[in-house]
């Protein structure tokens, strides 16, 4: 299902608009539909979590590869799961077994 992608997060403006409990005016936001690995969607997830309720930035959670997240957060997460890939994502190792001493 899954396949190597050299960008794992991707988004795609959207607009979101919750209507209101009472019925009047729907209030509208400024959302992006993430696409991402399951890996990538459970750091974002704990990056989520890891903020106070009225900075958290997943507008909801759509299903295993998706989630709508505030249009304001958008850099702040493509940063952060940049460095994840860089500090959690290896090459390959050039030469294995090269010049290894069997005496």
């Amino acid at each position: 299902m899954s396949s190597s992608k050299s960008k794992t997060v991707k988004s795609k403006s959207k607009r979101a608009s919750p209507k209101s409990p009472g019925g009047g005016g729907a209030s509208r936001s400024s959302g992006f539909l993430l696409t991402c690995d399951p890996p990538a969607k459970q750091f974002i997830i704990h990056l989520n979590d890891q903020k106070i309720a009225d900075k958290k930035f997943i507008i909801e959670d759509l299903d295993s590869t998706h989630l709508l997240i505030k249009g304001d957060a958008r850099d702040e997460i493509s940063r952060k799961v940049d460095r994840w890939m860089d500090e959690n994502v290896f090459s390959s190792i050039e030469r294995v077994g090269e010049n290894l001493d069997t005496s």
